[in-house]
């Protein structure tokens, strides 16, 4: 199986082994349940031309080979059971048989039977995204680090291509049946609510719910419904949200009401955040989150498990614990894994990697994201000038800084 987004882009040599232009798009027929392709759709020189099924002799995420000459290829007409797989499909929004947007159409997965490619099913997943703005490898380790991951993909016989138009992807079930309720799902609905609407959803959904709903609704939206709701109700969905989120949501407000949702705080946590307000917004300290795993240097693996017992309920991430002295200084880092198949009395200074890449708490989003993308990580470990661990920048925040970079303006329509 392969994903159209790592064949989008590639080269397409002629019967000669020159450049014939570059994959633009497929041609399937909807005739079957999975649609077959039928032709390629080439970018050369400017223009847009076709070259047959039949004529490829090699199709692969790396290039096609044809076996006649890029001169020959030329226009042609779809026919009535013909469609473009990435113009139509890609990036759409799902809408289930009640009308109701589901999620959006991230990648399509396309499986080979003998000399045929077949469409197969839609990829939903957040790895699809890393994987179109160059960040496969962090999402397939990501993936090795859930446990028990739900599948993202829609079976494509689910899928109403008849029904499907240009702004949106028929499927043939209802919403609930796929079970991809997402807090990013229900923020697409409650962002066509009216403010009073919205203020009802979220205080309808359980605690936890409502806060990762709002931490992903658009920033002007959470400003004036947090200005909107009563201050228990605030001070509730703070207190749950992800401390760097709430913070860019307090960065936000009127100087007044963010000094009176912080008295509202427990004291560790307004700590907290005046640490994350007074940094620069787009420097690492700005975007970071002080909920980390930590051990010391003389913890045994079996103390450094019962220490992630206690913390994780509140860290961002388990999968990278960071090691520092009494100091606060970072010394080493380790992951979940290594915990694991480790001897429980190996102390972990005998087991932890020393000098991790980190950045500094003044560094900017474009070293950040190089960093990150260079050495395959799923967490950045920030630091001062004195190597005092403050706190990590985890992938999704990453994902947060690439996706306006790399992401929106390739792609514009799907922030619209």
């Amino acid at each position: 199986m392969f994903f159209l987004s790592k064949l989008l882009g590639s080269p397409v040599r002629d019967s000669a082994d020159k450049s014939a232009g570059t994959l633009h798009d497929l041609v399937v027929s909807s005739r079957a349940a999975y649609p077959m392709v039928t032709a390629l759709a080439v970018k050369r020189r400017g223009k847009v031309v076709y070259a047959p099924w039949e004529a490829v002799t090699s199709f692969e995420e790396s290039g096609t080979m044809l076996h006649l000459p890029g001169a020959e290829l030329g226009e042609r007409e779809l026919r009535a059971d013909e469609l473009l797989l990435s113009a139509t499909f890609l990036d759409k929004q799902l809408v289930d048989t009640e009308g109701h947007k589901v999620i959006r159409v991230n990648d399509i997965q396309l499986l080979r039977t003998g000399n045929d490619v077949h469409v197969v099913g839609v990829d939903v997943s957040s790895g699809a995204i890393l994987r179109r703005v160059g960040l496969a490898k962090v999402g397939e380790r990501l993936a090795k680090g859930r446990q028990n991951p739900k599948p993202h993909l829609i079976d494509w016989k689910d899928v109403d291509v008849e029904q499907t138009d240009g702004s949106s992807v028929r499927l043939a079930v209802p919403r609930t049946k796929l079970e991809l309720l997402h807090p990013a799902d229900i923020a697409d609905l409650v962002h066509e609510l009216s403010p009073d609407e919205r203020a009802a959803v979220l205080d309808a959904l359980e605690d936890d719910l409502a806060a990762d709903t709002f931490e992903e609704l658009h920033p002007s939206y959470q400003t004036s419904l947090l200005l909107d709701l009563p201050d228990d109700k605030a001070s509730e969905l703070l207190n749950n949200m992800a401390p760097d989120d709430a913070a860019d949501l307090l960065a936000d407000l009127p100087d007044d009401r963010r000094q009176h949702f912080i008295a509202m705080m427990e004291k560790d946590d307004a700590e907290d955040m005046r640490e994350l307000l007074s940094y620069p917004e787009h420097s690492a300290g700005g975007i970071m989150t002080v909920d980390y795993a930590w051990a010391r240097l003389d913890d045994t693996a079996a103390k450094a498990t019962e220490r992630l017992r206690e913390q994780e309920e509140y860290v961002e991430t388990v999968y990278y614990i960071y090691v520092v002295d009494r100091s606060e200084h970072l010394r080493g880092v380790f992951s979940l894994r290594d915990l694991l198949t480790v001897d429980q009395d190996k102390k972990v200074r005998d087991f932890m990697t020393e000098n991790p890449i980190a950045v500094s708490t003044l560094a900017g989003e474009e070293e950040i994201t190089d960093l990150i993308a260079k050495y395959n990580l799923l967490a950045l470990p920030v630091v001062d000038d004195e190597g005092e661990l403050h706190g990590i920048i985890t992938i999704d925040d990453a994902i947060d800084l690439v996706l306006p970079l790399a992401w929106k303006k390739r792609l514009p329509r799907i922030f619209h």
